[in-house]
């Protein structure tokens, strides 16, 4: 049964760290692994591929639920991550250890790092200084002359009447001079309308059917041959046939094309097939964060319902669930998902 495990807030760098329906003793030892490459918390803010187990002191049990604080070995470690970080926690009974269980862990808004201390303290220390209020002071004279009212004499407006000199009117006669139309202009032959208009208008027409060939060209062979040579060049980048001795740095080049979701599930089945299982096992890890469609098959590689034999990995019924979970993150509304998970947590 899947444990529930929670981290919260208690001081900067100290959490209160809680697991639910823990059927074990106080004396225990946990695993930290994360979901971006699948690796293990080794100490503080160091990673690496090994399992590291590490011994929680002064937890207490009581009703099941297992309880007790934890440093910034553990809680600087995990908010120094990514957002989109989740972390799969790995619990031991060191009485009896052939018990164990397994949750992801939830971390409250109210945990703090231990840097926060500081900030904390810089400003408890800052005091703000009075500030300093001037009166102002007036002078009984200077209200006086504020107050008084300036009297300006009155000044009569003048009217100046000035004489009106008489408007002669200038009537204007237009003379009409009637334009005599002789024989010689009418009998003038009419000159024929150019050509150059039906001219102009074809070499346009012949214009516009040259760029439509050209734009027909363009978008159905040269895109169409420019789209293909970029998914060449994705798939010959992506191809197992690339892989030196850097498995990491193969998958950061493969992911820089952008692949689809099809090359990237093509190249894990490749990988497995050629048992290249840190590839396979990476790729899953990275881009299950992003992508419901591949946390679910890597979910299923974990599921003994689904799984098949292979020498990558092994049926895992908490790791299933981890990354059931991790599928739903993305795709809250897969309703396949949501059942198969509840069948697995009974």
């Amino acid at each position: 049964m899947a444990l529930r495990i929670e981290l919260n807030g208690y001081k900067p760098g100290i959490a209160k760290f809680l697991a639910y329906k823990w059927n074990g003793s106080a004396d225990i030892e946990i695993l930290i692994q994360r979901n971006q490459d699948s690796y293990y918390l080794s100490g503080l803010n160091q990673w690496s591929p090994e399992k590291s187990w590490h011994t929680l002191a002064d937890m207490t049990v009581e009703h099941g639920q297992l309880t007790g604080l934890v440093g910034e070995w553990l809680v600087d470690s995990l908010l120094t991550q990514e957002s989109t970080a989740r972390f799969l926690v790995q619990i031991r009974d060191k009485q009896n250890e052939n018990y164990s269980d397994r949750g992801v862990i939830n971390i409250a808004d109210g945990v703090m790092t231990s840097a926060a201390l500081n900030t904390v303290t810089t400003t408890s220390d800052t005091h703000l200084e009075p500030e300093e209020f001037v009166d102002v002071i007036l002078d009984d004279e200077t209200i006086d002359i504020e107050t008084q009212t300036i009297s300006e004499p009155e000044i009569e407006e003048q009217i100046i009447e000035e004489p009106v000199e008489p408007v002669t009117e200038e009537v204007f006669t237009s003379v009409t001079t009637s334009e005599t139309v002789t024989d010689e202009t009418l009998t003038q032959p009419i000159k024929p309308k150019r050509k150059s208009g039906l001219i102009f208008g074809l070499i346009i027409a012949i214009l516009l059917f040259v760029v439509m060939g050209i734009a027909i060209w363009y978008f159905l062979f040269f895109q169409n041959q420019q789209t293909k040579d970029a998914e060449s060049a994705m798939l010959g980048q992506c191809s197992l046939s690339q892989v030196s001795d850097d498995d990491l740095t193969f998958i950061q080049q493969c992911l820089q094309t952008k692949p689809q979701t099809s090359t990237i599930i093509q190249l894990i089945n490749d990988a497995k097939k050629e048992k290249k299982c840190n590839i396979a096992q990476r790729l899953y890890a990275n881009q299950s964060q992003i992508n419901s469609t591949i946390a679910i098959l890597y979910a299923k590689e974990y599921d003994e319902k689904y799984y098949q034999a292979n020498s990558c990995f092994e049926a895992d019924k908490e790791t299933a669930i981890y990354w059931y979970e991790t599928a739903l993150n993305n795709d809250p509304d897969n309703k396949d998902v949501k059942a198969r998970l509840a069948e697995l947590q009974k």
